[in-house]
Order: C-alpha cells, then sequence, then structure tokens
C-alpha cells in the first residue's frame, strides 16, 4: 500500500489572503457606496440648513433680546446648527481624505473623548490607561478622530450594561507606525456579528436605539487617515479595536502653522461677489451681508461670475461656492485667479474634500468657509482677512 503526502500550507494560506483581500474590497465598496450617496444628500441639506442658519443669525443681530421673536430665532438657529453637525457625521462616510490636517497628539484626543462622555458612563465603568509619553504625532483631523473616539466609547459602555472597565493603550511601533487600543470587559461578540460589524446600518440594538453607523464610522476615519482597523472579540469576553496611523515626518513637524498671507476687508463697507447656484442661499446670504454692512453682486454660476469679472467689476472678496453645475468653483477658480490675482476667496463647501484642500493650496489668498455658516462664521472669516492686510 502507496500513499502520497501533499503539503498544501501554502495553498491554504494563500488562499485566506485571498479571501481576507476580497472582505477588504467588499468593505470598501459598501462604504464608497455609502459615500456617494451621503455626499449627495449632504450637499443639499447644507444648502437648505444654509439659508435657515443665514436669515436666523441675521435677524438675532438686529433684535432686542427682550424681543417676543428673539426666544424663537435663537431655537431656529441653534436647530440648524444641530443639523449642520448631523451633516458633518455623515459627510465623514463620503470624505475619502481628512479635512483637515494638523499635527496631532493622539494621547490628548483620546483623553478628551473619554471626557466628552464620562457623564454617560454613570460611574458604572472604569477607566484605565496605558499610554505612552512619547507618542509620535500623527497627521490629521482632529474632531474626526475624536468622534470616531467616542463612537468606540459608547460601544463599549453599551456592551458592558452591568459594569467593567475601558482600557486605552497607545504605543509606538518600530516601522514609524501609531497604534491606539480601545478595549472593553464586555459581552463581546460572536463570529457572525463579528463579520458583520463593520457593514454600515448593521446593529444588535433594538429598534430605534441603534443607527449601524457608528462602527463603520470609525472605519471610514481610520481608513481616510491611511490607517487601519482591527477588531477582536469573543461572546463573554472581551472586544479589542486596534487602529494604526502613520506618525507624522520630520517635513510635517516642521511645517505645522506656516499659512500664506492673505490679503482682505478692512472694517469699513465692501464689496462682495457671491457665488452660488442655490437661490435659496444666493437670497438669504444677501440679507445676511447687507445686514454687516456690506454690498453684494449676486452670480448664480461661475460662467456668470466670469462675465461679470471680464465687464470691468472688481470686489474687494468673492465668495465662491464650490459644488456647482458647469465651471464649478475648481474650473472658476483659476479663471477667477487669471482676472484678479490677489482678491480674497473664500471656497463655501459642506464638503472639505481632497479636492477643496488641493485648491486651497494651489492659489494664495483662498481660504474655506464651511456650510452652513452663520453671520458670526461670515463675519469672522471675514475679520480674519482682513487682519492679514495689516
Amino acid at each position: 500500500m502507496t500513499g502520497t503526502i501533499q503539503d498544501i500550507t501554502e495553498r491554504v494560506l494563500a488562499e485566506e489572503a485571498k479571501l481576507k483581500l476580497l472582505g477588504q474590497l467588499q468593505q470598501s465598496q459598501k462604504m464608497e457606496g455609502l459615500g456617494i450617496m451621503a455626499g449627495g444628500v449632504a450637499h443639499d441639506m447644507n444648502n437648505v440648513l444654509g439659508a435657515i442658519l443665514s436669515l436666523a443669525s441675521a435677524h438675532l443681530t438686529v433684535q432686542a433680546k427682550d424681543s417676543s421673536v428673539y426666544p424663537a430665532l435663537e431655537t431656529i438657529r441653534d436647530a440648524a446648527v444641530r443639523g449642520g453637525n448631523m451633516v458633518k457625521g455623515l459627510l465623514r462616510f463620503a470624505r475619502q481624505n481628512p479635512a483637515e490636517s494638523l499635527n496631532l497628539d493622539l494621547n490628548a484626543l483620546l483623553r478628551e473623548a473619554a471626557n466628552l462622555l464620562e457623564h454617560t458612563m454613570l460611574n458604572k465603568v472604569r477607566m484605565e490607561w496605558d499610554l505612552a509619553c512619547d507618542l509620535r504625532l500623527v497627521r490629521g483631523d482632529g474632531s474626526a478622530l475624536i468622534h470616531a473616539f467616542m463612537n468606540l466609547c459608547i460601544n463599549a459602555v453599551d456592551a458592558m450594561q452591568d459594569g467593567g472597565t475601558l482600557t486605552f493603550r497607545t504605543q509606538n511601533l518600530g516601522d514609524r507606525q501609531v497604534r491606539v487600543i480601545v478595549e472593553d470587559t464586555g459581552c463581546g461578540m460572536t463570529k457572525e456579528v463579528l463579520a458583520k460589524a463593520l457593514d454600515p446600518f448593521f446593529t444588535t440594538k433594538e429598534v430605534g436605539k441603534g443607527t449601524g453607523l457608528g462602527l463603520p464610522m470609525v472605519y471610514s476615519v481610520v481608513k481616510a487617515h491611511g490607517g487601519h482597523l482591527a477588531i477582536q472579540s469573543e461572546p463573554g469576553r472581551s472586544t479589542q479595536v486596534t487602529m494604526c496611523f502613520a506618525a507624522a515626518t520630520t517635513m510635517d513637524l516642521g511645517t505645522e502653522g506656516q499659512g500664506k498671507a492673505q490679503p482682505g476687508l478692512e472694517s469699513t463697507a465692501r464689496s462682495i461677489l457671491f457665488v452660488d447656484d442655490d437661490d435659496l442661499i444666493l437670497r438669504s446670504t444677501r440679507m445676511m451681508v447687507e445686514i454687516l454692512g456690506h454690498a453684494v453682486t449676486p452670480a448664480t454660476s461661475g460662467e456668470e461670475a466670469i462675465a461679470i469679472l471680464e465687464a470691468g467689476y472688481r470686489p474687494d472678496v468673492v465668495v465662491l461656492d464650490m459644488n456647482m453645475p458647469g465651471y464649478g468653483g475648481k474650473g472658476t477658480l483659476p479663471r477667477l485667479r487669471a482676472l484678479c490675482p490677489t482678491v480674497p476667496v473664500l471656497l463655501a463647501t459642506g464638503r472639505a474634500d481632497q479636492e477643496a484642500l488641493d485648491l486651497v493650496a494651489a492659489y494664495p489668498w483662498v481660504t474655506l468657509l464651511a456650510k452652513p455658516y452663520g453671520i458670526e462664521d461670515l463675519q469672522h472669516c471675514l475679520h480674519s482677512i482682513s487682519q492679514t492686510l495689516r
């Protein structure tokens, strides 16, 4: 009797690696599809919320605080701001790159996220810290990372209904990576639940108590920062979420805080070319700008704005919407710069993606103006521009 023994270890490992890559590709495609949908919805919602916020904040500046309508206007303003924050959360799925690129201390961000949620833990969860004292900085968007860490904390607390320990660890890795671990001693996840944990809208919570977007949002934020995320969990035991990020380079650390000087407004009345394809935004912002004492020349497209400039009009400031049909912000800005090389431009967008960030980096005297914005936000931007002239 004869037999043949064949070592198929290599083939099995190759097949496992293939399945892992296929799973990562499918997850990426799910998030990309959700991101496209979120981006479209968020753009339209930002315009609606922007009109509401503009009018409410503008009228608040001219109403006496003891006026009967003042509390109603405050409520409208606060509701619009809350809606804008919800849209920003939605956009975190759509964003393929961080909205900002700053040097960040992940130890500080973890502590801030935990402090913000301390009242939610109701003293039933004990926090333990094992943070590297010499942790390398990373580049990224601090608010997005704090929001991601908060989502992990919320999930952990929900998994420890009878109390437990929430542990935060940070480490420097040898290949210039920074590792963050968030671990709880909760109920854990079955293999079936773990396999779906990063799927958008998947949740094990009761109807109305979970959106199924917490962990997918964390995954999206980590991926947008060029990082990797892994989850280990067993039923009845701990769940451990590990995130790895690239450390900031020496060049990154040396350029922090260096910006371009921007010419702009003085405190006197100025002329503003306002370019947006949405009539709600044009009408509401016009009222807001006029309350601030400035004159507005509206344009409903990049093409119309360029025609106005070619006819000889020279504004003191241009407010340019990023997302419009036709030229859009991307096509309008270089043409505008050719006609008006030094006019300050506020690039208005509710989606500060890489395309918008690249425009800011490529052209001088361009500043992002995040939608939706109120009168205080616009006034702050105009004042900041004015300060750089002095």
